[in-house]
């Protein structure tokens, strides 16, 4: 998530299915541990998609949608007309897949205006949990790859550390959001947080300077202010950085180690915030309640499978 601010619907849309996923590299950036997909249009055109297994929407930019005047589809849902727009067609070398349609955007894009779609950098779409949803993919922090699967066969599993995943499920047992939960551990407490890549915190200049990053905007992780102050209290020896964060002056704490699927790894850094950040609004969202946002601080050691089929993820540490 971007700072956890979510643009949510609760439309239901009946849409048309679209096509299989096929086994994939995707084009693929990693920036300070986030992930960004860049396509390339027929035209040529490259595009920026940013990626968060928990963001709440799928779209594309309306300037970007303007010039090329793709097909939309327009469905009226409790007195809202909402257009939508299908996924663009890009070369077979740098193409990406359309998102889950089992959801209430069937793969369709939302089109938002370009300065909706990331407050720090520029994107031309974003995509978030039901993007990823339905399908098996695997993220390398390590090598900075990422892949769609068509089965875990395709992916020798004898070192990885498999993990259940916690998802909301409707009525008929359907996801909602797509949201990931998963467990960590730290100090042999274990804390249940959103499996969160798209997790982003813009750091003051000296926060960016003492946690030596390259970027004032870099991947985080979040935990919510009752778990920090206690932990900040219990370790005194632990490094904190005060008013850390560019715009809400939220501090982040230094975590030597993090237990994750067996494996222990740090230090993660994760960045403070309210309690009812996590404890209610995101919570609302999850099938459990959730203490923080698990991110690209703390996913940066792992190459990792996350497979939304089954249910499960899988970790390798890396480093």
């Amino acid at each position: 998530m971007n700072s956890i601010k979510l643009i949510l619907f609760s439309i239901t849309l009946v849409l048309a299915p679209l096509q299989l996923l096929a086994e994939q590299q995707l084009p693929t950036q990693f920036d300070n541990n986030r992930i960004i997909l860049i396509p390339e249009l027929t035209s040529g055109k490259k595009l920026r998609f940013f990626t968060d297994t928990g963001g709440g929407w799928n779209a594309i930019s309306k300037e970007l949608h303007q010039q090329y005047n793709w097909p939309t589809i327009i469905k009226v849902a409790d007195g809202e007309e909402y257009i939508l727009s299908e996924m663009p067609k890009f070369n077979a070398e740098a193409k990406i897949p359309a998102g889950g349609i089992e959801n209430f955007m069937a793969g369709y894009l939302f089109i938002a205006p370009e300065a909706e779609l990331s407050q720090e950098q520029q994107f031309d779409g974003f995509l978030g949990g039901r993007w990823h949803a339905e399908k098996i993919i695997k993220i390398d922090y390590v090598t900075e790859s990422m892949f769609i699967l068509d089965s875990l066969d395709e992916v020798n599993l004898n070192k990885f550390k498999k993990v259940e995943l916690g998802f909301q499920k409707d009525s008929q047992q359907k996801y909602t959001t797509a949201f990931p939960r998963m467990s960590i551990k730290v100090q042999g407490i274990e804390y249940q947080t959103l499996l969160d890549t798209g997790a982003t915190s813009t750091l003051t200049n000296s926060a960016k300077k003492q946690i030596q990053s390259k970027s004032n905007v870099v991947g985080t992780s979040f935990i919510a202010a009752s778990v920090f102050d206690n932990w900040k209290a219990r370790n005194p020896d632990w490094d904190v950085i005060e008013k850390a964060e560019h715009g809400t002056e939220e501090a982040m704490i230094k975590v030597p180690f993090v237990i994750i699927a067996e494996q222990s790894i740090g230090p993660v850094w994760f960045t403070r915030r309210e309690d009812n950040n996590f404890h209610e609004f995101m919570s609302s969202m999850m099938d459990k309640k959730i203490d923080g946002a698990f991110g690209g601080s703390g996913l940066k050691y792992f190459d990792l499978v996350i497979d939304y089929i089954d249910e499960h993820a899988y970790f390798k540490a890396g480093l």
